[in-house]
């Protein structure tokens, strides 16, 4: 899913435009067991609380692609009767009605997750008539083509509220509040099926998770049965040691500038597209050859992307590099500067040192104190 179709079913979790008609799940206690169950006709619900419940399934959908939100692919052998991606079509299809299903699934999610404390697990089940579009991008709401059935799973953490004081507005007085358990922001999530080309995709799901660092890489692993990309990080790793055995002893100032000034160009020309660019071997090849990558380094290149980036893989521009900015640091220094303003550090050789320059401008500021730009001489 691209940014435009995550963007459209997040405004399907709206109190305006809701989508949802029913919700399931469980409360898990620290202990790994069932507490109570959940089982609600939606929009029968009070509007507060149909808007909290809203609420959390639009963060299930937020964050940035390759960073909190991830497309997994189903093996062939997980759409197999008996496979998960089996058990997650036939519980779509059940529209979450089916009881046996749904214990099966809060039984493998309690077993598989990792999760220390109280935590709430909670499905909900929508349909979206999907309208057509014109050729100028205008949505037809009377020309409804495909419909889309879907779940969402939200884990979220339950914590305890501390007791204090607090402010009555009725009674504009503050009261001793007791304490009480509270359903927090979800840790992770996921989307079956995916709406790809504004169309439903039964063999891919969206992936959620809200913290780069702890990406419960058990979901995808032992719930959905897909293999995970490389999240941001080790994206931007696997490019930087790509690129520093590339160039070898050429891995110099103006080479490195000229290689995300190259990546922003291909951002730049796909902008329009509405999808996260994707680098592949053969540009990447092509853009270090052309910034210096001497042909001994380019024979063991297809290698090294491969073992780091995996056969057949891609990695995003925007985790591989940030095009925006380009950033300096040497030890305890650190320069920032806009990308199309990187021109104007140019590196020089002084006394057989190596330096890198920049010009002095007339809005130069040292801790807030404008610093004189020329001097006369004495």
């Amino acid at each position: 899913m691209d940014k435009k179709a995550i963007a459209e079913i997040r405004r399907l979790m709206t109190l305006k435009n809701c989508r949802i008609d029913k919700i399931r799940g469980c409360y898990v206690n620290e202990n790994r067991e069932i507490v109570t169950e959940l089982r609600e006709t939606f929009l029968a619900l009070e509007e507060e609380t149909v808007e909290k419940y809203c609420e959390i399934f639009r963060q299930t959908l937020g964050g940035k692609p390759g960073r909190n939100l991830f497309n997994l692919e189903f093996p062939l052998e997980e759409e197999a009767p008996g496979g998960k991606q089996d058990m997650l079509y036939r519980l779509q299809q059940s529209e979450l009605e089916d009881t046996t299903l749904l214990r099966a699934f809060y039984d493998q999610v309690i077993e598989t997750t990792q999760f220390p404390d109280k935590y709430l697990i909670l499905l909900a089940h929508g349909v979206y008539d999907i309208p057509g579009r014109t050729s100028d991008g205008l949505e037809m709401d009377d020309a409804s083509d495909y419909v889309y059935s879907f779940i969402l799973c939200s884990l979220c953490p339950v914590i305890l509220l501390k007791e204090g004081l607090c402010y009555d507005s009725e009674k504009k007085s503050f009261l001793d509040r007791r304490s009480d358990w509270s359903v927090q922001r979800p840790d992770a999530g996921f989307l079956f099926p995916s709406f790809n080309d504004r169309c439903p995709d039964i063999h891919q799901a969206l992936f959620f998770a809200r913290r780069p660092d702890e990406l419960h890489e058990e979901i995808p692993a032992q719930i959905l049965g897909c293999p995970m990309p490389l999240a941001e990080e080790d994206q931007r790793d696997a490019f930087k040691n790509v690129v520093e055995t590339a160039l070898g002893r050429d891995c110099d100032f103006e080479n490195v500038k000229n290689i995300h000034e190259a990546i922003g160009q291909l951002v730049e020309e796909q902008k329009d597209s509405g999808e996260p660019v994707q680098i592949e071997k053969v540009q990447l090849r092509r853009i270090l050859y052309e910034n210096g990558a001497p042909q001994e380094s380019l024979d063991t290149f297809d290698d090294a992307f491969d073992s780091a980036v995996g056969n057949g893989g891609t990695l995003a521009a925007e985790n591989a590099a940030d095009t925006s900015r380009l950033e300096i640091k040497a030890g305890s220094l650190r320069i920032t500067v806009k990308a199309d303003m990187a021109d104007m550090i140019q590196t020089r050789f002084i006394d057989g040192v190596e330096y890198l320059t920049i010009p002095v401008a007339n809005d130069i500021e040292v801790n807030g104190i404008r610093i004189l730009q020329s001097r006369k001489d004495k």
